[in-house]
């Protein structure tokens, strides 16, 4: 018996979180220190552009997926040689497909925006999606068996090559065309890398009946949910890139990109530790389920919102610092959307439990409250008050969302009352007082 499978679950779980949240780590200073680098580089239209780029490629991405990963983490089957080279054949499929509605795509999407550009570097940026597809399920297998320590090694090496290049071509090319062709080195060498570095099965072509079936029932709610969250995630940008123009857009990104700063750090917490770790207690010992349920919560929640605080009474003084006077119009954006965080981290910290009770319809409907709740709040807030008024609503979605999360929580014997009401209150306090500086955003 390895070493490795003697370990607890405590142990494989403190163990895998500390990689990955040192790997995150390592990887957002270094994104912050590219953007800094960047920003000076390039001019603010170029990141408005790629923002849509990657909003329509990660929707085209998050449309056609049928769950491969969710599959292989959280069946029985996800260490079957035959499960994994068929969902690993399902995934190539599905990589080309996506690049084939990229490229149909293109034009509607150039037109839309006002940028005939588009419609040229959506189908270039489009061959990601068929580099990533080829990527060994030994990433999967890993996240299944709380083994991160190689996952998180190549995700820092791969960014930080890809990033240098990024940078000598935008400093090489002055142009948007820099990030995409940086993006697709970033791919091309974490699929290269998974292949070789990691331990496991050698992919290859396979096709399953009994795989197939498995994921048309498991794949459809996944798929929904999905897609859902896609427009969660990204339909703040798209909108808010058709409504107003690039500059404000990339105004946007990079105050939702520093608001996501740590909680993006905690999401990959959640799925790649706590999500496995949820669907092993279930498996075998469902009456502990409550209690790791409530130490991850803790885990996820007061980092964020302690950070969130943060942001609400120094966001504008912070991007003033780090950015030229170009970007400054983005710090009263990022006040606004802490302040939505400070309730978010409360709902979001739930994520994966549902899924690893195979609850996956009830967890899609969760998701779509959240974006019935977020676009309706965006859609109000720019009929009043124009673009502030589009991240007004993003903040007060999350506010918003949380009832809908608590019944159904209470509903599954999930929810966590005195731990959220607790927040919930510190979190009104907070918003009670920074309220006069928030109301002149």
């Amino acid at each position: 018996m390895s070493s490795k499978s003697k370990l607890t679950l405590r142990q494989r779980v403190l163990q895998s979180g500390s990689w990955t949240l040192v790997g995150y780590g390592i990887n957002q200073a270094l994104r912050l220190g590219g953007n800094l680098i960047l920003t000076r580089l390039l001019f603010p239209e170029a990141f408005g552009m790629m923002a849509v780029i990657q909003a329509v490629a990660f929707g085209a991405h998050m449309l056609t997926d049928v769950g491969v990963g969710p599959s292989i983490v959280q069946k029985e089957r996800g260490n079957d040689p035959v499960f994994l080279n068929t969902v690993w054949t399902i995934q190539i499929i599905r990589g080309f497909l996506v690049w084939v509605a990229l490229c149909a795509l293109a034009l509607p999407i150039a037109r839309l925006y006002g940028e005939p550009l588009l419609s040229v570097m959506l189908p270039v940026i489009g061959l990601n999606t068929i580099i990533v597809s080829f990527n060994s399920t030994r990433l999967y297998t890993a996240q299944r068996n709380l083994e991160t320590a190689r996952v998180t090694q190549i995700e820092v090496g791969t960014y930080a090559l890809g990033l240098l290049c990024t940078i000598y071509f935008a400093w090489l090319m002055q142009s948007v065309w820099a990030l995409v062709w940086g993006s697709m080195i970033t791919v091309s060498l974490k699929m290269l890398a998974s292949h070789v570095v990691l331990h496991g099965i050698k992919n290859r072509f396979a096709w399953d009946r009994d795989t197939i079936s498995h994921m048309r029932g498991f794949g459809r709610w996944i798929l929904l949910s999905s897609a859902l969250t896609f427009v969660s995630t990204e339909g703040a940008r798209l909108l808010l890139g058709a409504l107003l123009d690039m500059r404000q857009l990339a105004l946007f990104t990079l105050a939702s990109t520093m608001s996501l700063l740590l909680w993006q750090a905690i999401q990959q917490l959640a799925w790649r530790v706590f999500f496995p770790a949820y669907s092993e207690v279930y498996r075998g010992n469902p009456g502990n389920l409550m209690a790791t349920l409530f130490k991850a919560r803790l885990a996820i929640i007061l980092p964020s919102w302690c950070l969130a605080v943060l942001f609400i009474f120094f966001g504008s003084q912070l991007m003033e610092v780090l950015y030229d006077e170009r970007y400054h119009g983005s710090g009263p954006m990022l006040e606004l959307l802490a302040a939505g965080t400070l309730v978010g981290c409360v709902w979001g910290s739930y994520v994966g439990v549902l899924l690893a009770m195979g609850k996956v319809a009830t967890s899609t409907m969760l998701t779509a409250i959240q974006i019935a709740c977020q676009f309706g709040s965006m859609f109000i807030g720019y009929h009043y008050w124009g673009g502030a008024g589009i991240v007004m609503g993003v903040a007060a979605a999350n506010w918003i969302a949380y009832p809908f999360y608590a019944f159904v929580m209470s509903r599954n014997g999930l929810w966590q009352a005195r731990l959220d009401l607790i927040l919930l209150a510190a979190s009104v306090l907070v918003a009670v007082f920074a309220w006069p500086g928030l109301a002149q955003v």
